[in-house]
């Protein structure tokens, strides 16, 4: 009986510890880039009004330093409204490499959606082609 009771106390000292140590702490350290490249944005598959669109877009950046960053709150799409991107966390690389983006939504319509993206102290506008919702065949009248 005297084992049971020593190795509930070692059990129970063992989790009081874990509870005690302090977990590894993320900075807010700001991250800072060189220039982000918007132009050369890539997104994967194509958008079309009316329909749900999941997917992401990278962007490439100069100027990375190795830093870990983490998501942000997103922007919602301008133009073109029904879509929200959001930055997927990562770690940049030494000098040149992509941010990736999650987007999701329903685009309202045909058009160009927009998104201003705000990383590293550098602003751009990355523009995505949305498609016009297919247009449904009216019967021929005879």
């Amino acid at each position: 009986m005297k084992t049971i009771k020593i190795l509930g106390l070692g059990v129970l000292a063992f989790f009081a510890l874990q509870a005690c140590e302090k977990e590894e702490e993320l900075t807010d350290e700001p991250v800072s880039i060189a220039e982000l490249t918007c132009p050369g944005a890539v997104f994967t598959g194509s958008a079309t009004a009316g329909t749900t669109y999941n997917g992401v877009f990278t962007v490439p950046y100069n100027g990375g330093d190795g830093s870990t960053y983490g998501s942000n709150n997103g922007v919602s799409s301008t133009g073109v409204m029904g879509l929200s991107a959001i930055l997927v966390p990562g770690t940049l690389a030494q000098g040149s490499g992509m941010l990736t983006y999650s987007v999701a939504g329903t685009p309202n319509t045909g058009g160009i959606a927009s998104f201003v993206i705000n990383f590293g102290g550098q602003t751009c506008t990355v523009s995505m082609a949305v498609a016009g919702a297919p247009v449904e065949p009216q019967p021929v009248g005879q």
